[in-house]
């Protein structure tokens, strides 16, 4: 059976979750978990305005070097990402770029690299609810370049690769019971470079909608194995200025992304 997602609307005619209408939103959405991420983000734009803010989550709209984008939190887990994805294609949204942080899996890649994700290991719950675990979460092919191609412009060479998205965060992060190394290490094993929360429903919901190009970049913190009872990422001190730099570098392929036509939905 072809998935088709219903539209509804709240008593003033916006979706129901997220509180928008198509006068609401730019074309390009960059999508952070952490609503205090938002508003820096819109700082890059041009010109850019609040529209509101929807179960804590805000969104501001304007243009960056004329491309219309918008930016707007998604919260936690892939369940809310889910819900975010159905209701932007509704509004017509044809780019939709989480822009996150992530734990690294890989000893060998440094704290505070950039992992652009070719797709995600489907660990969470969410997307087991739309179709079977055969699936494949994967990213737009344009976004993955286009992001890729951003990050050298700035002279960053990314980690690009599949990551883990799951539901328990403290599971398998730092903060973790004692166990979570032999939770995190088939994954280390099979070169899986990060793990997250949020792009695997972001890629599987996104291709059975269609028309929609998806993709992930992080800020991926220290290896998971080397730092238990702590969190790396959040603490370094070069931490608002790399998520500055991912803002920048998710920016600029959104303005190549806006150089191609619109991803066609063949169903």
């Amino acid at each position: 059976m072809k998935y088709q997602s219903a539209k509804l609307l709240n008593a003033e005619g916006k979706m129901w979750h997220i509180g928008l209408d198509e006068n609401d939103c730019g074309k390009h959405f960059i999508l952070p978990g952490d609503p205090a991420r938002c508003k820096m983000i819109a700082s890059y734009f041009d010109e850019s305005r609040f529209i509101g803010e929807s179960r804590g989550n805000p969104t501001y709209t304007g243009t960056y070097h004329g491309v219309p984008v918008s930016t707007m939190c998604t919260g936690m887990g892939s369940m809310a990402v889910a819900v975010c994805v159905e209701e932007l294609k509704h509004l017509g949204v044809k780019t939709m770029i989480r822009m996150g942080t992530s734990g690294s899996l890989q000893p060998n890649i440094p704290d505070g690299s950039f992992v652009i994700a070719t797709g995600a290991v489907r660990g969470e719950g969410a997307t087991k609810e739309y179709t079977p675990e055969e699936y494949p979460a994967i990213a737009d092919l344009d976004v993955v370049y286009c992001l890729r191609q951003a990050a050298r412009e700035y002279g960053v060479e990314p980690y690009v690769g599949i990551v883990r998205s799951h539901d328990a965060f403290y599971m398998e992060s730092p903060g973790a019971h004692e166990g979570y190394l032999d939770r995190i290490r088939p994954w280390t094993d099979a070169g899986v470079l990060a793990v997250e929360n949020e792009s695997a429903a972001l890629f599987t919901v996104s291709s059975l909608l269609g028309g929609i190009r998806s993709g992930t970049i992080l800020l991926a913190g220290g290896y998971l194995g080397d730092h238990y009872g702590t969190m790396t990422t959040a603490n370094d001190v070069d931490y608002p200025a790399r998520v500055e730099l991912m803002t920048k570098i998710t920016l600029r392929a959104i303005e190549l992304i806006d150089q191609l036509e619109d991803l066609k939905d063949v169903r």
